[in-house]
């Protein structure tokens, strides 16, 4: 028995270390880091059990026994993160508080268990099944253990029976079961092992959960909208209420404000339809220009068609706050043309912000499609793989914290893109002179923009360092590149990297206006550029990526093909 348990307890450690691996590799969203979080306590919960059965002594048996409950006491309150989140519901800023600190106390009283008799009230070691086993007669602190558990389990029912009766068809509905038994698992193996086995299936019922965690976030896509473009652009929409709509009229998301106008969204489910909203919006008093008049503020009410590969896919309706432009025009009228001059620069703003909504909504909504993503997925993947093999190679002297850097900022390389005209940036042609004049300023705008959405959310460094690629990704290692003809060294290395992810990309994909090169005219391209237009010190870990790229871009054709046959 004890062999078996070992194995048993050696695997689940390993398949919970490999679905931490997984977890980590999603951008870091709220609902993503309550699952990392989570998944990172149920390593230490399992690590725990594989040292119970490992141990032959009593002093190591209260080591793994403090190394469960450390592991344990946080468990069960992420996993309550995770449902929230899932159901999209915000819990009190008090609860968790008080949840977080019960946790803390009952950490605190597992870790010195053994000086005092509040979680066992005596211990000693004992046998089962030729298994080493601790046996305990409990404590008050154990009970209120259970307790907390037998909450959180009657909660996670809770939640999971409210979220499957408000979404009754398709694949909700199969995520609603799936989610039950999230939280079935660790509970049954709990009431199994206390009714009729004699040694710890915790871990099991654990691990089988993390799975079908796995399982929701990488099959059923529940986290499916872009970190970014929610989390960056949601969050600085102070004074400007977002509803996203679909094209078929479904509910997709809404801020803070929004659901403060309007609270009948803080119940509307993402299976709901929204054709009342136009009506909703009717029923409201305005002005004589057709302005919003609401809690004593004024609102401009807009709505704006996002459009992907030339076709629909859904609405974003803004409602933003232009109170002090209004209160401006209407008591100013020796300043009219300034006044004029003013609304124009802030309407300027306004579309500039829009375009930014546009844009990360286009990728909310069509997330789940597989042939989307395109040239800034697959370049950031091209980036993943060429810095995993300067990590390992450890002579350029990068940071593990510096190379993820560079891996989460590489899909804002192009985004100053966003500035370019559509007539230019969606041209299907070579530019002319002076188009292509315009389409370089992409990198400047690019590194002035940045700031702008990332400054409140994140740190100097990584600011630097999105900045650098942006703005510099189109430098040449002989200072041919733009736009500032830097060369060698004075081009920052990571975009140094990121020039040869992006050429490498333009080479082997199709576009509108060229077939797809082979890998090895691609690879014969790059490498003779290595020297003139990249760093020659990046060649070795080109080359020795060459294999991992053709298999990574022939997979990724073989599922654009599979979802044009299929589609």
């Amino acid at each position: 028995m004890r062999e078996f348990l070992l194995i048993g307890y050696s695997i689940a450690s390993l398949v919970s270390m490999f679905c931490l691996y997984l977890i980590l590799r999603q951008q870091p969203g709220e609902g993503q880091k309550s699952v990392q979080t989570l998944t990172s306590f149920i390593c230490i919960l399992m690590v725990g059990y594989w040292l119970s059965i490992s141990a032959q002594t009593l002093e190591g048996m209260v080591i793994a026994q403090k190394v469960i409950y450390a592991g344990g006491c946080y468990v069960y309150f992420y996993m309550l993160l995770f449902y929230l989140n899932f159901c999209r519901i915000k819990i009190p800023q008090p609860v968790s508080e008080l949840l977080q600190a019960f946790s803390f106390c009952m950490l605190l009283i597992a870790v010195t268990f053994d000086h005092h008799s509040l979680l066992y009230r005596s211990y000693s070691l004992a046998q089962e099944q030729g298994v080493l086993v601790l046996e305990k007669e409990y404590g008050i602190a154990h009970h209120a253990y259970i307790v907390m558990m037998a909450c959180y389990c009657i909660a996670f029912i809770v939640l999971t029976v409210r979220f499957y009766r408000n979404n009754q068809k398709g694949r909700r509905r199969t995520q609603s079961l799936l989610l039950l038994l999230v939280a079935l698992c660790p509970t049954g193996s709990y009431i199994l092992q206390k009714t009729f086995a004699k040694v710890d299936l915790v871990p099991f019922g654990l691990c089988i959960s993390l799975v079908l965690i796995i399982y929701l976030i990488y099959v059923e896509r529940i986290y499916d909208v872009t970190g970014l473009a929610k989390d960056y652009v949601f969050s600085s929409m102070d004074d400007t209420a977002l509803i996203v709509i679909d094209s078929d009229q479904y509910y997709k998301g809404s801020n803070d404000l929004a659901k403060e106008l309007f609270p009948v969204l803080r119940s509307t489910s993402t299976v709901d339809r929204l054709e009342t909203l136009s009506q909703l919006l009717g029923d409201l008093t305005t002005d004589e220009e057709g302005f919003l008049l609401m809690k004593g503020r004024v609102y401009e009410p807009r709505v704006k068609k996002v459009q992907s590969k030339g076709r629909t896919v859904g609405s974003v309706i803004w409602i933003t706050d232009v109170t002090v432009e209004r209160e401006h025009v209407k008591l100013v009228d020796n300043y009219q043309k300034k006044l004029e001059h003013d609304v124009k620069e802030k309407t300027e703003h306004i579309e500039q912000i829009q375009q930014k909504i546009v844009l990360g909504m286009a990728n909310i909504i069509e997330n789940r499609d597989a042939n989307t993503g395109g040239h800034i997925r697959r370049t950031s993947d091209v980036v993943n793989i060429l810095v995993e093999a300067i990590r390992r190679d450890g002579q350029l002297g990068l940071s593990d914290e510096f190379c993820t850097k560079i891996v989460r900022t590489a899909p804002l390389h192009d985004i100053g893109k966003i500035a370019v005209e559509d007539r230019i940036l969606r041209k299907p042609g070579k530019y002319t002179p002076e188009e292509f004049e315009v389409m370089k300023t992409h990198t400047t705008k690019g590194a002035q923009l940045i700031p702008s959405v990332l400054r409140d959310v994140t740190d100097e460094t990584t600011l630097r360092i999105a900045c650098n690629i942006a703005k510099y990704h189109h430098e040449k290692w002989n200072g041919n590149g733009y736009p500032e003809h830097l060369k060698g060294e004075e081009i920052p290395i990571e975009a140094r990297i990121m020039a040869i992810a992006d050429v490498y990309d333009a080479l082997v994909s199709e576009r509108c206006y060229k077939e797809a090169m082979s890998f090895g005219q691609a690879y014969g391209i790059i490498t003779e550029s290595m020297g003139s237009h990249f760093d020659p010190g990046l060649e070795k870990y080109f080359i020795q990526c060459r294999s991992q790229l053709e298999d990574y871009y022939t997979y990724a054709n073989q599922k654009v093909k599979a979802a044009e046959i299929q589609g």
